[in-house]
């Protein structure tokens, strides 16, 4: 287990420290909270801990809402 540091790129706010398996591969989307957000990069991923930049993910529309609208 690594503990990863979960960030805002814009304002360097921790938004969750948590333990994984593994670093979360760039592109990857994880849960934090109740929001999905994508991995932009990583910055000094070592085998003792990771820093993970972050931001929220776009929600994809259900065509069914979509075409009831």
């Amino acid at each position: 287990m690594i503990p990863v540091q979960y960030r805002d790129p814009q304002t360097e706010e921790i938004l969750e420290r948590r333990y994984e398996e593994s670093a979360p591969a760039i592109g990857m989307r994880v849960r934090i909270g109740f929001d999905e957000y994508q991995v932009l990069y990583r910055w000094r991923c070592v085998p003792t801990s990771c820093i993970v930049y972050v931001r929220r993910a776009v929600r994809e529309e259900r065509r069914e809402t979509r075409s009831a609208a």
